[in-house]
């Protein structure tokens, strides 16, 4: 498997047990609803820094400015349409050679 996937897999799964164990600990109504207000937070935290988070998977060369637009003016939608934009369309830096290409041509089978 793909480590990104299993990291993805491991963080949920803690995550699930967190919640399992909060909402084990609740003992009132008021209680039981604040382990979904912590998972509402996060998702919409999540949601909220996509943009700078799409900048570093995509390795763009202007991830630092893609995150400062996102974290101080994403807040408007047109701040967050604008960095998941620029993630999205920015220039990649380009990847380094793995190797060196065969100086003679590879015989046929």
């Amino acid at each position: 498997m793909n480590n990104l996937f299993r990291l993805f897999m491991v963080a949920g799964l803690c995550f699930l047990a967190l919640l399992v164990l909060l909402v084990g600990l609740a003992r009132e109504d008021e209680n039981l609803l604040a382990p979904m207000n912590f998972f509402m937070f996060l998702a919409i935290f999540a949601v909220y820094l996509l943009p700078t988070a799409l900048a570093f998977y995509r390795d763009c060369e202007s991830t630092l400015w893609i995150a400062v637009l996102n974290v101080f003016l994403g807040w408007t939608v047109l701040g967050w349409v604008l960095a998941l934009g620029w993630a999205n369309s920015g220039k990649t830096r380009p990847l380094p050679p793995t190797g060196h290409p065969p100086s003679h041509p590879l015989p046929s089978h």
